[in-house]
């Protein structure tokens, strides 16, 4: 897969801190693979959620810096809460940077909400989402085993799977609303949630 740009999205941090550092470690991994392959630049714009002590923008560009990626390689951040909103400020700043084909880096049980969203907000077909499990192939054995360690169970899926089905059929059911408060109500929602299961 020919990229120009990856972003890497967020993850909360409050419900289950050792497994999102991983996943978003495993996410990092990632993106640097992408970078190796040709990709130019690195996206990664979450915000401080409630409860957490940093955003998870600040932890992926730690993570990112600490594997060698260089400064200027990366497009920080700190303003988004939910994945609506990454899609939202991403197809910003590929304008704004003239970048081309746009790699979204998440879990495999967030693929199907995250790829509605994205294909909203860029069209259907523009953005290639992507697991870190997909750029194994590439990686060394220990950017092998850091992909493999954050490579969510069958109990971990279950779990965050009706999360996610719970908040797309969210989105579907707000879409005859304004942009503006449907949006608000997906940030509210996922914030009750993530509290509800923390």
């Amino acid at each position: 897969m020919r990229l120009d740009a990856v972003m890497v999205l967020g993850k909360e941090l409050r419900r289950d801190p050792e497994r999102a550092r991983r996943e978003l470690l495993a996410r990092a991994v990632a993106a640097t693979l992408a970078l190796r392959g040709g990709a130019r630049r690195v996206i990664a714009v979450e915000a401080r959620l409630r409860g957490q002590a940093e955003s998870g923008s600040a932890l992926v560009a730690e993570m990112l810096l600490a594997r060698g990626v260089r400064e200027d390689q990366l497009l920080l951040r700190e303003q988004t809460r939910s994945t609506r909103e990454e899609a939202l400020v991403a197809r910003a700043l590929c304008q704004e940077h003239g970048l081309g084909r746009l790699g979204v880096i998440t879990a495999h049980y967030h693929l199907p909400r995250a790829r509605a969203l994205f294909n909203e907000h860029f069209g259907p077909g523009e953005v290639e989402l992507c697991t870190p499990e997909s750029f194994a192939q590439r990686a060394t054995p220990q950017e092998r085993a850091l992909i493999v360690a954050a490579t969510p169970d069958a109990a971990t899926l279950e779990l965050e799977g009706r999360t996610e089905a719970l908040l797309h059929t969210l989105a579907r059911a707000l879409r005859p609303l304004p942009d503006a408060l449907r949006f608000g109500l997906e940030v509210q929602a996922a914030a009750w949630l993530r509290r509800a299961e923390g």
